[in-house]
């Protein structure tokens, strides 16, 4: 699935004092089973522990992959929703801009306006949602 497969919906994108503005975001919505599958994917690092054990000193690398691992796959078990792409103006400068703060939705999820380089809080309404 690409960028451009996912329709785009409308976003808020609030600052601080209240003031807010539309853009319009790409947004996946992730099903309990997608999370469970890249989470167990996400441990397939684990695998790499026996052949990092041979690298001295031989426990904090295995610690490591371990601990990465797990990390990982925590995070892809919490990713409910995936921003894909966020587009608008700023409410508080009025720059009209491609947001990079992509990924994993936060909630809130923060991203930073590139011209005033205050934050901003993004709300996209649930699918289904009354706005």
């Amino acid at each position: 699935m690409t960028a451009l497969d996912v329709p785009e919906v409308p976003a808020r994108l609030v600052f601080a004092g209240g003031e807010w503005s539309e853009g319009r975001a790409r947004v996946i919505e992730r099903t309990a089973s997608w999370r469970r599958t890249s989470a167990l994917a996400q441990l397939g690092l684990w695998l790499l522990a026996p052949v990092v054990f041979w690298i001295p000193p031989h426990i904090p690398w295995v610690l490591l992959v371990l601990g990465v691992g797990a990390m990982r796959a925590l995070n892809r078990f919490r990713e409910h929703r995936t921003l894909v792409s966020l587009r608008g103006p700023c409410p508080k400068c009025g720059t009209e801009q491609e947001f990079r703060e992509l990924g994993r939705m936060r909630n809130p999820h923060a991203v930073h306006c590139s011209n005033c380089r205050w934050e901003l809080r993004v709300d996209v309404p649930l699918p289904g949602a009354a706005t």
